[in-house]
């Protein structure tokens, strides 16, 4: 039984607002099978000086790290003793103080690959098909610095260990496997107070933390969050993070932090959802079709337009994002038209005086065809609109764009089209 979304949010929000010390989202951990979730463990009073003093050698030792790489499995937990949702991401992080890095995120909804070489970065979606170019100046201008910390340098989180730590103990030892054996870890419990969590009925239990006593680098990190919600009863959260990979300072080839596109991948300036159904249309040549203008009822067949670049804006007046979208439509439309692009709105299964009253009322000036049986929206899958289809001068379908978008978006794509 999969847990209630609801519960996930609600157990993800009270770790955003008390501001919990949880695995942060970008500290990997290894594709192996999930770890029971972790006991809560109680806190002691009393601090233990040799247990301070080896988590100081832990925290001295990610900020002495010239580079690193990690690679493992951060895994999430979330229940309320009745129903538990289990969440697994594989991550792995390549980094070169101080901006220099690689990193693959990889869950069962969507892989993301990044790359900056200090100046640029890279970012692709190969599920999309899409990857984008930033500057590393606009991104460290436009973000929260402590959020790209996390992101581009995870393991500086451990540099920050003993931020607001009052308690810090020994727990014993344990095993981790990893790629070069079985580490044999030492184990640290640490106490961080939160007033404000207990105040609201939320329990922050100890975080626990596996350090290999050799390299002095953490191999598995534990947080466990309880809290008494008046509908849902006790709830949980566990989150774990396991390293196969923790290396400090390797060799690194020179290439490392060069990115390639491969090849199906094409340079956007935002992503661009799409599924996969689109997708396979994109190369394949456009289904033709005979509809009907709105304005004087000529008959219009795709084939015709072969040579020209065309944009089929699939709508409805019904529907909210397509009154946004098409002013931008026709808009492109004045623009580029003398530059061999032909624009048609074909309207989803409307009546002509609805059609006609809607664009008169927003003096809207864009070429209309009636699809009135659905067919042809059918043919390009429009089953959620607004669903725009650019077609190349070949005849081939260039893009599918799904939803609502930015004007640079149609921007660019009809700049790979050949009109600009």
């Amino acid at each position: 039984m999969r847990l209630p979304s609801r519960l996930a949010l609600l157990l993800l929000t009270t770790v955003l607002t008390l501001g919990a010390t949880a695995p942060p989202a970008a500290k990997p951990a290894a594709r192996a099978a999930a770890r029971p979730a972790a006991r809560p463990v109680t806190a002691r009073a009393a601090s233990d000086p040799a247990a301070r003093k080896a988590v100081e050698a832990v925290v001295a030792r990610y900020r002495s790290l010239r580079s690193y790489r990690i690679v493992g499995q951060a895994t999430s937990e979330a229940g309320n003793g009745e129903a538990n949702n289990i969440t697994s991401t594989v991550l792995q992080f390549t980094v070169r103080r101080p901006d220099r890095f690689t990193s693959h995120i990889q869950n069962t909804e969507m892989d993301t690959y990044m790359v900056s070489d200090g100046d640029s970065l890279w970012t692709a979606v190969p599920a999309l098909g899409q990857y984008l170019v930033q500057s590393m100046v606009s991104v460290r201008a436009g973000a929260d610095s402590v959020a790209l910390s996390r992101q581009f340098d995870p393991g500086g989180e451990y540099a920050r260990l003993l931020d607001g730590v009052t308690v810090v103990r020994a727990l014993g030892r344990d095993t981790v496997h990893t790629v070069r054996g079985i580490v044999t870890c030492r184990r640290y419990v640490l106490t961080t107070p939160n007033a404000e969590a207990a105040a609201q009925g939320v329990t922050l239990h100890p975080r626990v933390i596996w350090v290999d006593p050799v390299t002095r680098m953490v191999l598995m990190d534990s947080v466990r969050i309880e809290q008494k919600h008046p509908q849902l009863g006790a709830v949980h959260s566990v989150n774990v993070t396991r390293m196969v990979v923790a290396e400090a300072d390797p060799e690194l080839p020179a290439d490392a932090f060069r990115f390639s596109a491969d090849a199906g991948l094409r340079r956007v300036r935002r992503f661009m959802r799409s599924s996969p159904e689109h997708s396979a249309m994109e190369g394949q040549p456009a289904h033709d079709f005979t509809l009907e203008t709105l304005a004087d009822a000529k008959v219009v067949k795709l084939s015709d337009l072969k040579g020209k670049v065309v944009v089929l804006d699939f709508w409805a007046t019904w529907c909210g994002p397509c009154r946004k979208w098409l002013p931008i439509v026709a808009k492109a439309r004045h623009e580029f038209e003398s530059k061999g692009l032909v624009v048609y709105a074909v309207n989803e299964r409307e009546p002509e005086g609805k059609v006609r009253e809607y664009l008169k009322q927003q003096k809207l000036d864009v070429p209309v065809l009636m699809d009135v049986s659905g067919s042809v929206g059918q043919q390009y899958r429009a089953n959620s609109i607004p669903l725009t289809v650019v077609v190349g001068r070949d005849g081939n379908v260039l893009r599918v764009m799904l939803g609502l978008h930015q004007e640079d978006d149609l921007r660019e794509v009809l700049k790979e089209a050949g009109i600009e």
